[in-house]
């Protein structure tokens, strides 16, 4: 081992070992919410000790602030992959979410976390939307969606249309008659993105 691997390998020890930590408290957090999490399961999911825990992260909202915001990372590196069609877009994230569970609980715990205090990663979350609610507006200039909507209030209605579906899945299933993760749902949901859409283009 030369001098430089020598001083590399105990930070890409400790880099494996965060995430092996931060994947196992997404799991807690997402199956059992930040007030029944347990840094001793945790632990035991990551197959470290709970002292390397508290090293890292000091207590357990700076370990879930911590997991949420790799998960907000996670999902920031999708931005690539987005299409650019509107009902193309919708149903990416209609997809995301159903596929991403932990990702909706996690965000879920969150706001039941917040008491008015800023949110984590706030400034860039807030320029992530603003990349879609921009979108929006260009379509409108394009002549795809009605001129007369306002890009915010329309960019709500979408965010609140694609984690309907993964949020409330009882309610989607009641509604439709078809569980979500079902073949008949997913045809189901695009008719209703497809209508959704047309009640925002131009007449």
């Amino acid at each position: 081992m030369t001098p430089t691997d020598a001083e590399t390998a105990p930070v890409k020890k400790e880099s494996c070992s965060q995430a092996a930590i931060l994947k196992a408290a997404i799991d807690e957090f997402a199956e059992r919410g930040v007030d029944g999490a347990r840094i001793e399961s945790v632990a035991r999911q990551a197959k470290f000790n709970k002292s390397l825990i508290y090293r890292y992260f000091n207590d357990k909202r700076g370990l879930f602030e911590a997991a949420l915001q790799s998960k907000l990372e996670e999902r920031n590196e999708s931005v690539e992959k987005i299409p650019v069609d509107i009902v193309e877009i919708l149903q990416f994230y209609f997809e995301e979410n159903l596929r991403d569970q932990n990702y909706v609980r996690v965000l879920l715990n969150e706001a039941q976390q917040n008491n008015g205090e800023p949110l984590i990663d706030e400034p860039w979350r807030r320029e992530y939307y603003q990349k879609h609610i921009d979108r929006l507006k260009n379509s409108q200039s394009e002549g795809a969606i009605t001129e007369g909507l306002d890009p915010t209030c329309l960019m709500t209605i979408l965010t609140a249309l694609v984690f309907f579906p993964a949020t409330l899945p009882q309610l989607a299933q009641l509604i439709s008659g078809h569980k979500v993760n079902s073949k008949e749902f997913e045809e189901h949901w695009t008719e209703c993105l497809l209508t959704m859409i047309k009640l925002i283009q131009p007449s």
